[in-house]
């Protein structure tokens, strides 16, 4: 009885299909992809093996050699398929590091087939595995049930690994792992039954295909503009490193520029720019055959991924990558100067957790830049890293436990040559990591929502102070309380801050609300309502960081604004000569909106008398005092009201 082929072809057909697949969506940048083809290549290697000793056994009597050497090859690569699945298992899991390391593993992983190789070639000798008898057809020998035993072997030692690192596998991995294994194994137990019937490949090939759907989709794993993998697969990868203790060197580069680029450029010239990029990494490490992942994480931030051993390469591949990109790339007769952040981290040596890694890499910018080569290990700080990781929990331990404290910062009144008001200004201690900047907890508090509670604390906070004796005694007009963006968005805004006025029975005229200048010219419609209907209730408003940004004039004009605080980013005119006459241009155009003058940040006394001259009303800067916890700051308000000069 002729044996079937037509599983054979149907095999093959899905093979091709899968094949294609990999090569039209760009399935072969990363190390998983690369060893997928391996499986694939070794699957479609055997089934071609099975149609031509199949094929010679059709035929008849004679061509006794073809039918030798294509079933011994089709044997072998059988029985080593398993072998080739385990190495893909390893690669998914991100584990053959550590067979590498220890003999008795490789002996687990290599023997059976090393086993396997020397029965078929005795098999040349003794046809205890197969022969031909008499008529030159195909027979099965002794020792056939062997192959099996192999086989069977595989499969148990698959089937232990994905238990044992299903913890280091994404969601349906370790299912289809299992489906395929289950599919082949019924499979071999068909043929082996009924030998005529040859669905041994067409079963594999079926596996591929349910591995290609489950493990690995094209749409989770790569980006589509560069064609590298993308950021969740850069996470599941690190975090499977970190989890197996395996050392890492991840090459960052960050463009630290890349919004401005993106600002210039139209989106076909920016996708071109990005892709460029990408392909010329990729292409320097197919030059010199360096094995690496190349990640993009979106925005302008590439990650390269050595393997353990190709670190060796790492400071070769940063500086290469670093004088290609201060190269002028050129789109449409524009040139873009590239200003790139090139780092490199050792994992776990540098950076012990994903959580660091990523938050510092987002942090890699222009404060960074020198032109050359950075290394995690000078620029890093773990302290602030873990802080990240924990920001939320030690938030709402803060507010659970007492952990902020509103501290105050005089303002001084050039006009009356004394301290009239202060700006509260909030600082968190926590048990562990003792001071927080508020440039860390406030971005955070704003994320998650806890700001909200967050500014209700200080509110409550200053109104007591507000409504108590010594406040009275101070001789103060007003204090300032910063409104975050995300608070001038609640619509109860308005309603809150009355409710709490009224209930420390504390006058509106006492209150001064700072916006940022980013706030105030971006405005969503809720924010400028809550602002308005805070000024019809006697509330005063001040513009902060007036300079920090491209103001909206108009919306900057149409707001009832007290007070412009200038940014102290503008008020160094001593440093730069050219500024006084942006600043004296600048305070002309304030004093025509009928607004008074804070200077932030000014520290020398010859600043402080020029802008006293320019006409500006209020200075604010460590020159006179920094932020002073409560009583500090009744004590230094008393101090200054004794004396009769203060320092000018």
């Amino acid at each position: 009885m002729e044996k079937l082929l037509y599983f054979d072809y149907c095999s093959l057909v899905i093979q091709a299909i899968l094949l294609v697949c990999l090569l039209m969506k760009n399935m072969l940048n990363g190390k998983r992809g690369r060893i997928y083809l391996v499986l694939l290549s070794f699957s479609v290697f055997t089934t071609g093996m099975d149609i031509f000793a199949v094929s010679f056994d059709n035929y008849g009597p004679g061509n006794i050699i073809p039918k030798l050497v294509f079933h011994t090859l089709y044997i072998v690569c059988h029985g080593m398929t398993g072998m080739v699945y385990l190495n893909y298992l390893f690669s998914l899991t991100d584990t053959w590091f550590k067979a590498e390391r220890s003999k008795s593993k490789l002996i687990q992983i290599f023997l059976p087939s090393i086993f396997l190789c020397l029965l078929m070639i005795s098999n040349i000798f003794n046809h205890k595995v197969f022969y031909f008898n008499e008529h030159d057809t195909y027979t099965r020998g002794d020792w056939f049930f062997l192959l099996y035993i192999v086989t069977a072997y595989y499969v148990i030692y698959i089937f232990y690994k994905v238990f044992k690192y299903r913890e280091l596998m994404e969601k349906g991995w370790a299912a289809s792992m299992y489906s395929c294994l289950v599919i082949m194994l019924t499979a071999v137990i068909i043929q082996y039954i009924y030998p005529y019937v040859l669905v041994e490949m067409f079963a594999s090939a079926v596996g591929l295909l349910f591995i290609l759907m489950m493990v690995q989709p094209t749409e989770e794993i790569i980006d589509s503009e560069t064609e590298l993998n993308k950021l969740t697969a850069y996470a599941a990868d690190i975090k499977r490193s970190l989890i197996n203790k395996k050392p890492e060197t991840i090459i960052m580069v960050n463009i630290a520029n890349y919004n401005s680029i993106s600002r210039i450029l139209n989106y076909d010239d920016m996708r071109q720019f990005k892709k460029n990029i990408a392909s010329n990494i990729l292409s320097y490490l197919k030059a010199n055959k360096i094995k690496a992942d190349v990640y993009y994480l979106d925005n302008g931030k590439y990650r390269i991924r050595t393997e353990v051993n190709y670190d060796r390469y790492a400071e070769q591949i940063a500086e290469y990558v670093n004088n290609y990109l201060k190269r002028f790339f050129t789109y449409n007769e524009i040139k873009i100067n590239v200003i790139a952040c090139v780092c490199i981290a050792h994992c776990p040596l540098d950076i012990s957790d994903l959580e660091s890694l990523l938050a510092f890499g987002n942090d890699l910018d222009t404060k960074y830049y020198t032109g050359d080569i950075l290394y995690a290990s000078q620029i890093f700080n773990q302290s602030r890293y873990n802080i990240l990781r924990d920001i939320d929990r030690i938030i709402e331990t803060a507010i659970s436990e007492n952990g902020f404290e509103v501290y105050y910062q005089p303002i001084y009144s050039v006009k009356n040559q004394k301290f009239t008001s202060a700006e509260a200004l909030l600082r968190m201690r926590d048990k562990r990591y003792g001071y927080i900047s508020p440039e860390i907890f406030i971005p955070a508090a704003e994320k998650s929502g806890a700001i909200h509670r967050i500014g209700q604390f200080v509110m409550e906070s200053v109104c007591q102070f507000i409504a108590s004796k010594e406040f009275d005694e101070l001789e103060l007009e007003y204090i300032e309380i910063n409104l975050s963006p995300a608070q001038c968005m609640d619509s109860n805004l308005s309603n809150d801050i009355m409710k709490t006025l009224n209930h420390f029975k504390v006058k509106p005229e006492k209150i001064n609300l700072e916006i940022t200048e980013t706030a105030a010219t971006d405005l969503h419609s809720m924010v400028f309502d809550n602002i308005m209907a805070l000024h019809k209730h006697g509330i005063s408003l001040s513009l902060d960081d007036f300079g920090t940004g491209y103001s909206n004039m108009y919306r900057v004009a149409s707001i009832p604004f007290r007070i412009i605080k200038l940014d102290k980013s503008i008020t160094h005119i001593d440093e730069n000569p050219n500024m006084l006459i942006v600043i004296e241009n600048v305070i002309k155009m304030i004093k025509a909106m009928d607004m008074k003058i804070l200077v932030e940040g000014i520290e020398t006394s010859s600043l402080v008398r020029q802008f006293s001259e320019m006409d500006c009303e209020y200075i604010q800067s460590f020159y006179y005092s920094k932020p002073l916890p409560l009583e500090q700051f009744i004590a230094f308000i008393q101090r200054n009201l004794n004396h009769s000069e203060v320092r000018r």
